[in-house]
């Protein structure tokens, strides 16, 4: 009989990471060879049966669609991304508890998939999430902070450390080199940048824009500016006034090609960053969330120790303190040591991948059990 799952994220609103993130998670089971029935909640199933061939997909807030598929499934999986927060939106959080607690009432097998957790701010949050999470069958996240600040709120159940499912989705080259073509940039060398809109962005915006000039101007280098997410990014992006603009990239795979394409990343979207370490390009963290911080202690864990001594570093820079000199130093420093932080990616890439297939391994667990 088929086996039948159902996955919970953010899925559906044109978020480049977190559709990356579905795309790993299905590259995942063809790489495993789980052959089961996929149904994927979405804001928007018509556009995720688009984007991810062989799945079915229902709306996320069709709550009778809900309860018949989870009670149909022998899997949830809730995940991957940042579900599990309270800081945007305590609705979001219930949500996805809602989703949890469906399972457990129907007596259905759950698991939590490459999660970022938190920050929960509120108690009732942190219960909440306790109680849901100590009723599911595994937990993976992807970062140690994760780890962490369940294990301190109660969740009993043991909590796994992995990577982020996007490493395994492939890049589109061929889709990537056609949007580089219609902006002249064929064959070209280039540095990608990935902004998104955050608070006092009237403070750090001008010392992005003029770091960025400045190290352009010493390199002697294109920037490529890439909307990761288009309807919140475009704007910010045009107001950068650095660089060349993409427009109208088709799908989240030909943005990780345009990334594989460049020679470094300077990004602030989570996902930029990762795309580039999957490709062994070179990246320049601008940090506005720990999830940032943590990918990139991860990916260069040596460079993260030059910079918690604060000598001249390429690590991360704090969106909060941020100064032009300071970027376009980080910049300038990554670029010419570009291939030697390209082969310490390359040499980390096996071991981030083998902890990217771990949740799925969890998932055929599950099935045949």
């Amino acid at each position: 009989m088929t086996k039948r799952i159902v996955i919970s994220g953010y899925y559906g609103f044109g978020n480049t990471g977190d559709e990356a993130v579905l795309a790993g998670i299905l590259a995942t089971f063809q790489q495993l060879a789980i052959d089961a029935e996929v149904t994927v909640l979405s804001a928007d199933p018509q556009y995720t049966c688009s984007q991810h061939s062989g799945v079915r997909s229902i709306h996320r807030y069709h709550v009778l669609d809900l309860i018949r598929a989870i009670r149909r499934c022998d899997l949830l999986i809730s995940g991957g991304g940042s579900l599990l927060q309270d800081a945007t939106s305590v609705r979001s959080l219930c949500y996805y508890l809602f989703v949890l607690r469906l399972a457990r009432l129907f007596g259905r097998k759950a698991m939590i998939y490459a999660q970022g957790v938190g920050p929960l701010l509120r108690e009732s949050s942190k219960r909440a999430v306790a109680r849901e999470l100590n009723a599911v069958r595994a937990i993976t996240v992807r970062d140690e902070d994760s780890k962490a600040l369940l294990e301190s709120i109660g969740v009993r159940v043991p909590v796994r450390v992995v990577a982020d499912p996007s490493l395994l989705m492939p890049p589109d080259l061929e889709a990537a080199n056609g949007v580089l073509a219609r902006h002249g940039l064929t064959d070209k060398e280039f540095i990608a940048v990935s902004v998104r809109p955050w608070a006092d962005q009237a403070r750090w915006l001008p010392g992005v824009r003029e770091g960025l000039r400045r190290a352009s101007e010493e390199i002697g280098t294109q920037l490529v500016i890439v909307p990761m997410q288009e309807s919140e990014d475009l704007e910010l992006c045009s107001d950068l006034d650095a660089g060349i603009v993409l427009r109208e990239i088709s799908g989240v795979r030909a943005v990780k090609g345009i990334i594989a394409r460049s020679s470094l990343v300077v990004g602030m979207r989570l996902h930029s960053l990762i795309f580039a370490a999957s490709a062994d390009v070179p990246f320049v963290p601008i940090v506005y969330d720990p999830k940032v911080s943590s990918f990139a202690a991860t990916a260069l864990p040596e460079a993260c120790t030059k910079h918690r001594e604060q000598e001249p570093c390429f690590v991360g820079i704090d969106v909060a303190s941020l100064t032009a000199q300071q970027l376009a130093d980080a910049v300038i420093s990554a670029w010419n040591r570009r291939s030697e932080l390209a082969q310490r990616l390359l040499e980390k890439l096996p071991s981030l991948r083998e902890l990217a297939l771990e949740p799925g391994r969890l998932v055929a667990r599950e099935l045949r059990e």
